[in-house]
């Protein structure tokens, strides 16, 4: 296993095999990507939101080429660490579901001290650092890393993805070609604001291939539960990202935890929650507590 470094200056704006890798890696070794909050300091020191492009506010680090990754395997990515350097509260005129309700671009730094980030002067929040976008090159083309999401990643805005997580991503093309930015100090669930605590620093991670591991969509493993995810604008209407979402934590019970197909079910029935998050992408995510298989006696 080796240790690598990509610096924020490797940067990128879209997600694509066509562009230069940062570097070359084997299964099993650990990455830290610094990442960029430019865009945000730019805003601070006086630029408009609209002399600033839509995609240098989402620039990720990559890609990583990861040898023997090919389609058909997953990419398992461990969250090791995430060091927040700096963080912003921004709010723009206009933007997200808050935006109507200031007329006055605000862009301020905060302080973090033991774990909590300043808001104000007498408001505190908790530090809850995450990884905002994480993703793989598509088969063909590029793909948006603002919106939409993707069955291989994106701009997922999950605030599951924390330190002592493990994303797992179908790899779409030879190498896989991951890259990772926007970090958040912290995120409210759905990213309600459209835009959360955002933030520069360093993620570390470890990326190991999963061969022959054919995922139709991300999936992330906590300690406790699994989230099964299901991208709305890949999969038509609600209902269908829905039923997608189910189906893919029944295979999971049945082939991870080796339930019968009808424990499986039942287990779905009644210990499964399924709930959306964004909001670059609706997406349906099936949380699925690992169930305790009681030994027969």
């Amino acid at each position: 296993m080796n240790n690598h470094f990509v610096p924020r200056s490797h940067r990128q704006r879209a997600f694509a095999r066509k562009a230069q890798p940062a570097l070359e890696i084997d299964s099993g070794d650990v990455v830290t990507f610094e990442t960029t909050d430019e865009a945000y300091e730019r805003l601070w020191r006086g630029e408009s939101p609209d002399e600033i492009p839509d995609e240098d506010y989402n620039i990720v680090t990559g890609p990583v080429v990861v040898r023997t990754a090919e389609p058909g395997d997953a990419l398992k990515i461990e969250i090791i660490d995430i060091h927040i350097r700096r963080a912003w509260a921004v709010w723009i005129p206009g933007y997200g579901p808050l935006g109507d309700l200031t007329d006055e671009l605000q862009v301020r730094p905060l302080a973090i001290t033991n774990g909590q980030i300043a808001l104000s002067d007498r408001l505190q929040v908790p530090l809850s650092p995450m990884i905002g976008c994480i993703g793989l090159a598509p088969e063909t083309g590029t793909a948006s890393t603002l919106e939409p999401a993707y069955h291989f990643g994106g701009n997922l805005d999950l605030r599951e993805l924390h330190v002592g997580a493990t994303l797992l991503i179908p790899v779409q093309t030879s190498g896989a070609w991951l890259s990772i930015g926007d970090l958040h100090a912290a995120m409210g669930t759905g990213e309600p604001a459209h835009i959360s605590l955002e933030a520069s620093g360093e993620a570390t991670v470890r990326v190991t291939v999963e061969k022959n591991l054919p995922l139709i969509a991300p999936r992330i493993v906590l300690e406790d539960r699994t989230l099964c995810l299901s991208v709305l604008n890949e999969h038509g209407t609600i209902e269908q990202a829905s039923q997608l979402a189910t189906r893919q934590a029944y295979d999971l019970l049945v082939t991870q935890f080796s339930l019968t197909p009808f424990e499986a079910y039942a287990y779905v029935s009644a210990n499964v929650e399924l709930r959306l998050g964004g909001p670059a992408s609706p997406i349906v995510i099936a949380v699925v507590p690992h169930p305790v298989i009681h030994s027969q006696t």
